[in-house]
C-alpha cells in the first residue's frame, strides 16, 4: 500500500504503512527557526522546544510526560535546526493513542510555568557552554556565521545566554501562537498497520485544535560572502577542527543527485578519496568527511576535518588538491559504478524502521508537500551519468572555496 498525502482538517498529514516495523511513529515537524527570529528572539524556537516537555494541561509535570511515555517503553525526544523544529515518538502499535495524546498535549495545551522557564534557562545555558566546549561541532556554528554573515538563516541556535536569560512567559506564548499552526507544520505517522481510516480520525482528534494561519513573516537578509576565504577562531585546542565550504544546490534542484554522488566519492564509505588519501596515506587526521546540506532555500558543500596543527599547510593543500583532480580529470569508472551501488542499498537501509521513515518523509512533505518514494529517488540516482558528476565537481573551483578552522 502506497503513502497517503491528506489534508486532515487542514493538517498537511502523511500517513506510511510499514508492514514490516513492528513500531508507529508519530512525528511533527514545524517551521519554526532562526529565520522567525530577531536579533534579541535568537533562541526563542530551541527554548520553546526544550519548555514544551515541561507543563501540559493533562500531563502536568515534566515526571508526569517521562511516566506516560518510559512507561510505554517508548522511544522519544525533540531536535531544533536551523529550519524546522521536530518532535517524536515512537511506540508499539497499540499505543499510538496514547502517543498521539501525550505528544499533543505538549504542543497545544502547553503552560510554561514562570517557575519552571527559569529552571529551564540555566538547563539550556548549560546546553549552550556544552558545545561550546565541542570545537568540532561549534566550527560548523561558526562556518555558517562567517560565511553567511549577519543574516537569521544561519543564526545559531546555541546563543547568545544573554537572551535565554532575558525570555519571558509572554515571548513563549506568542512564538507558540505564530508558528505552531495548522499551515506551518505537518504530521507523520508511519504504522506497521495501514489503517488509513483510524489514523485521520486520530489526528483530527488529538490536533485539530491547533490555530489555522500562522502570524508571522521573515525578513529575507541579503547572503554577504566573506572578503577573505580562510580564517580562524582561537580557541586553545589540540587540533585544527575544519570546515571548508562552498554553495551548492537545495533540495527542489535536479543537480542534487549527480551532487550528492559526488559529495559519497569523496568521502561517505571508507574507500572513498579523502578517507583513503587525506587518513590512510598521508596520515593527516584521524577524522575527515564531506557533506551535501540542502534546504528549502539554502545549500551547502562541506568537507570537515580535525587535523594535526604542525601541518596546517600539507593538509589544507591536499585536501583542495582532491578536490582539483576530479575537476580536472573526473571520477573513474570505478568509481561511477561503485558509488550508485552504494547509494540505492544505502537509502533502503535508512528507512528500515518506522522512526527512520517518518524523518525520511517528513522534511519532504514540509517543505514539498509531496514524497518523491524511495524507488524513485533511487532511479534518479541510477539516471546519473559520469559526465553529470563531473559537471557539478566544478562548482568546486578554488575560487568558490571558503574555509574556517578553530585552532
Amino acid at each position: 500500500m502506497e503513502s497517503v498525502i491528506s489534508s486532515i482538517w487542514g493538517i498537511q498529514t502523511a500517513i506510511i504503512p510499514m508492514v514490516w516495523s513492528p513500531s508507529v511513529t508519530v512525528q511533527v515537524l514545524v517551521k519554526a527557526w532562526s529565520i522567525y527570529e530577531t536579533k534579541t528572539t535568537n533562541w526563542l524556537s530551541h527554548f520553546l522546544e526544550h519548555m514544551f516537555f515541561k507543563w501540559g494541561q493533562k500531563y502536568r509535570t515534566p515526571k508526569d510526560v517521562s511516566l506516560a511515555l518510559d512507561g510505554l517503553g517508548a522511544s522519544y525526544n525533540a531536535f531544533t535546526a536551523n529550519e524546522y523544529a521536530w518532535y517524536y515518538v515512537k511506540v508499539a502499535p497499540q499505543y499510538i493513542r496514547a502517543a498521539m495524546d501525550v505528544l499533543s498535549d505538549m504542543l497545544l495545551g502547553a503552560q510554561f510555568p514562570k517557575q519552571e522557564m527559569e529552571t529551564e534557562k540555566w538547563v539550556v545555558i548549560q546546553e549552550i557552554m556544552m558545545y561550546e566546549d565541542m570545537p568540532n561541532r561549534l566550527v560548523h556554528d561558526k562556518w555558517w556565521q562567517w560565511y553567511y554573515g549577519d543574516n537569521p538563516s544561519w543564526w545559531s541556535i546555541l546563543w547568545p545566554k544573554e537572551n535565554v536569560q532575558a525570555f519571558t512567559q509572554d515571548d513563549l506564548f506568542r512564538h507558540k501562537h505564530a508558528l505552531y499552526t495548522k499551515d506551518n507544520l505537518v504530521v507523520v505517522v508511519a504504522w506497521h498497520i495501514p489503517d488509513v481510516d483510524a489514523v485521520r480520525t486520530l489526528v483530527g482528534e488529538y490536533f485539530d485544535r491547533l490555530p489555522a494561519t500562522k502570524d508571522f513573516v521573515p525578513e529575507h537578509y541579503p547572503q554577504h560572502k566573506p572578503d577573505n576565504h580562510q580564517a580562524w577562531y582561537e580557541k586553545g585546542t589540540q587540533q585544527h577542527h575544519l570546515v571548508i565550504g562552498a554553495d551548492w544546490w537545495t533540495m527542489h534542484d535536479h543537480e542534487r543527485y549527480p551532487a550528492r554522488l559526488l559529495s559519497a566519492i569523496l568521502w561517505w564509505t571508507m574507500s572513498s578519496r579523502l578517507f583513503q588519501h587525506i587518513r590512510e596515506k598521508q596520515w593527516l587526521c584521524y577524522y575527515i568527511g564531506s557533506a551535501h546540506w540542502t534546504w528549502d532555500e539554502k545549500w551547502v558543500f562541506a568537507v570537515y576535518a580535525w587535523m594535526e596543527k604542525e601541518r596546517r599547510d600539507a593538509w589544507l593543500a591536499a585536501i583542495y588538491d582532491e578536490i582539483a583532480q576530479i575537476q580536472q580529470h573526473g571520477i573513474t569508472d570505478d568509481e561511477y559504478k561503485q558509488v550508485r551501488d552504494y547509494i540505492q542499498w544505502s537509502l533502503a537501509m535508512n528507512i528500515e524502521t518506522s522512526d527512520d521513515m517518518a524523518n525520511y518523509v517528513a522534511k519532504q512533505l514540509l517543505y514539498k508537500w509531496a514524497i518523491t518514494s524511495l524507488d524513485d529517488h533511487c532511479a534518479a540516482y541510477l539516471a546519473v551519468t559520469k559526465e553529470q558528476i563531473n559537471t557539478v565537481a566544478q562548482a568546486l573551483a578554488r575560487e568558490q572555496l571558503y574555509a574556517y578552522w578553530i585552532e
